[in-house]
């Protein structure tokens, strides 16, 4: 749907909603159960209910399973603080738009006695600079009201930044009565606020500002949402190459745990698509899988009868760098490879960034490896080590007995002997809650994993007993 029918679209429904507002703001039993008062207004939930799930509607945000809004977000920091609603580009993924609700009789933005400022804007940024420089909401140039309000969003703003790498695009408090959003709130609460970057509405205004207030807010002005997974002949419905901040080579993964027949246990299966992401200036990816037929996982015997990835990483590697080739061809131009640390992190709950990422489906999973084609390495990093086998490990030997056969329960894929199979039980201790490929395979040897600098700081990789 292009942007003058996706404006339209909103106009409409805002005018209904103002409409519906009005109605249900004359009637002065709204509360059945208490003494009538038509000059009562909604309290906060109320707000909620009427007016600003509504206008997230409208404005193109999802709530509810499977949408791309979280209500009470929580933020973990020195204290837990929750947000009312979050815009993510996907559910739980990188926030778009913060969004603070106030109940409808809340006041909007004035000065304290005698203090005198052009605008509201003006106002709001005296008010900020206030709040950063930590004095008291006594002293505020703003009522206390809305000193507490802005110290709350610049909480939020900061720590958004600071503890998981987020730069917020938008934010807004908003009642029934008024709206103020923060065009650069990054900018704003932690650099150089300006009146520029804040515009300030009331609701008799909200249909003559319709326009502005869909392009500050409505969820295609702050992202550009693309299927999963695309063409590389769709990447220039997208994005151009100017605008492409790098590319990272990765795999989607697909974990069958399902046995052949009734009449067996269930073995693993593991299937891998050659995948390639391409990463907006503004950390939206676009994901480009091979979706030709894939490539298992699984050892093959070498010249010398023992057992190798070689062919199985050769073919991966090949189509990936085809499919990284096929990109670039579409965009008109060479994609740069920057250092897997930079990618800007798939979705996951604790809003953190995350070289691996959960799809819908279930045993399906998407893996950005940076310029490695594969999460898995060729030979262990450490020769020689006898930690592979079980019965070298004594003591620090995982559970009662070697894996023999693959499994779906304990998610071994690797078996006993084999290099790509860990068997000590300090490694297995150690990487819990650490390691990224747990829920693909449990076992494997950190030492054949593309993430091992990145699970793991130089002291406790010198810690580990690979080797010793």
């Amino acid at each position: 749907m292009n942007r003058a029918t996706l404006l339209n679209l909103f106009k409409q429904g805002l005018g209904d909603l103002l409409e519906a507002i009005d109605h249900a703001l004359a009637k002065p039993n709204r509360d059945p159960y208490a003494e009538a008062d038509p000059e009562r207004r909604p309290h906060e939930h109320d707000t909620r209910l009427l007016f600003v799930d509504e206008l997230l509607g409208h404005l193109g945000w999802k709530r509810g399973a499977g949408g791309n809004v979280l209500e009470e977000a929580r933020l973990q920091d020195a204290t837990t603080k929750f947000m009312d609603y979050v815009g993510v580009v996907d559910i739980a993924g990188k926030p778009l738009l913060l969004v603070e609700a106030k109940a409808w009789d809340k006041p909007f933005v004035s000065a304290r006695a005698g203090g005198a400022f052009e605008s509201e804007a003006d106002l709001i940024v005296a008010a900020i600079q206030h709040v950063r420089d930590g004095k008291s909401e006594d002293t505020s140039p703003a009522i206390a009201e809305w000193h507490k309000y802005l110290r709350q969003v610049e909480g939020y703003v900061r720590t958004l930044k600071e503890q998981y790498g987020h730069d917020l695009p938008r934010a807004m408090i908003i009642s029934g009565e008024w709206l103020v959003v923060f065009k650069r709130p990054g900018e704003t609460f932690l650099g150089v606020a300006v009146p520029d970057d804040i515009a300030v509405y009331r609701r008799e205004e909200f249909t003559a500002q319709a326009g502005e207030i869909f392009k500050l807010l409505h969820r295609s002005s702050l992202t550009q949402d693309a299927p999963i997974p695309l063409r590389p002949t769709q990447l220039r419905q997208f994005v151009e190459l100017a605008d492409v901040a790098g590319a990272f080579r990765g795999v989607h993964v697909h974990y069958n745990h399902k046995a052949a027949s009734s009449l067996f246990a269930p073995r693993p299966r593991i299937s891998i698509y050659p995948a390639t992401f391409v990463i907006r200036k503004d950390d939206v990816i676009y994901t480009v899988i091979d979706n030709d037929t894939p490539v298992d996982l699984d050892y093959e015997r070498d010249d010398a009868g023992g057992e190798s990835l070689t062919a199985h990483l050769h073919t991966i590697d090949a189509r990936s760098t085809a499919l990284l080739a096929a990109c670039a061809h579409e965009v008109g131009g060479a994609l740069p490879i920057p250092p897997l640390a930079t990618f800007p992190g798939f979705p996951s709950d604790a809003m953190a960034k995350t070289f691996v990422g959960d799809l819908a489906a279930a045993n399906h999973w998407l893996v950005a490896t940076g310029d490695s084609s594969h999460f898995l390495l060729e030979e262990p990093r450490v020769a020689d080590c006898r930690f592979h086998t079980w019965a070298d490990c004594g003591a620090d030997a995982i559970g009662q007995s070697a894996v023999s056969v693959r499994s779906v329960e304990l998610r071994a894929f690797f078996i006993d002997t084999q290099r790509h199979h860990c068997a000590h039980q300090v490694v297995q201790d150690r990487r819990a809650g650490k390691c990224l490929i747990d829920p693909i395979d449990s076992r494997t040897c950190c030492q054949v994993c593309v993430f091992l600098d990145h699970c793991w700081t130089p002291a406790e990789k010198a810690d580990l007993p690979c080797g010793q």
